[in-house]
């Protein structure tokens, strides 16, 4: 992937910034719901979005730094930056993968998968993100030691195919189970407002899985004549995904009291009615 052309566009670096500000909001009020009644699970879930917020703020700044130099795609010595904030957000989205299994795990104890494995599954996952990251970190150093290989990665990171379908395995593995498991409480709750709750983390889940498809999906389309400079619509359409996996995922665990006092206003409207 070190020859593929990233030339960032005005508009995909908007989106990037608006999504930015979202996520930042999102996660200032999870360290406050962690800090006014000190649960865990809000700590991680404050955590995984904020790293998710890292890759993102990655990624712009080497977009902004791209594009305001301009570096000639593919030349030896010419440094890529946008391949870079890549490799840095994908780093982030690992560590980002890890704190989701881990808030799984926490908001889940109960269910039979994690009472039989305790914690077997984030400690496992911990390790094959890990996988990731160190793949990511040699390809960026290997970019800054052209002496001792390729010349064409010379402040060119690469981040193969291979690597990005590893990567794209382990968020699928981290959003599914948080899906299903929320899937299977949504079934066994008994109130309207549990059941929304439960919803919107399964939106939440299912928004995050359609960040990395529609990411990959901009790369796989850069082989096609026209979207061949990257940064398509597809990849500005991922980053609003993501606003709405955050936001979703706040309302879904914390569940506002304006939320929940009108899911069960209609609960009780319902009730009545019978």
């Amino acid at each position: 992937m070190a020859d593929y052309p990233n030339y960032p566009k005005i508009s995909s670096m908007t989106m990037m910034a608006i999504t930015i500000l979202f996520v930042t909001i999102v996660v200032g009020f999870l360290f406050k719901k962690y800090l006014d009644r000190r649960k865990t699970p809000a700590l991680s879930l404050a955590y995984a979005f904020l790293l998710w917020d890292f890759a993102a703020i990655a990624v712009l700044i080497f977009a902004i730094l791209h594009y305001i130099y301009d570096p000639i795609p593919g030349l030896v010595g010419e440094i890529q930056y946008a391949r870079y904030g890549i490799n840095i957000g994908y780093a982030f989205s690992a560590m980002s993968n890890i704190m989701i299994v881990f808030f799984v795990s926490q908001i889940y104890a109960q269910s039979p998968l994690f009472r039989r494995t305790q914690k077997a599954i984030p400690i496992f996952n911990s390790i094959l993100n890990g996988v990731t990251i160190g793949m990511i970190t040699d390809a960026i150093m290997h970019s800054l030691r052209p002496e001792l290989i390729d010349p064409l990665v010379k402040y060119n990171p690469q981040y193969p195919i291979g690597q990005t379908v590893y990567h794209l395995v382990l968020t699928v593995f981290a959003f599914l189970l948080l899906i299903i498991l929320s899937a299977r409480s949504r079934k066994q709750s008994l109130f309207k407002w549990e059941k929304a709750g439960f919803a919107f983390i399964m939106i939440s889940g299912l928004s995050g899985l359609f960040v990395y498809v529609l990411f990959a999906f901009d790369l796989i389309i850069q082989f096609v004549p026209y979207f061949s400079t990257g940064y398509t619509i597809f990849q500005q359409i991922g980053w609003l995904c993501g606003v709405l996996m955050c936001i979703f995922g706040y309302a879904g665990y914390v569940m506002p009291q304006r939320l929940r006092n009108w899911y069960q206003a209609k609960e009780k409207e319902v009730t009545q009615n019978v």
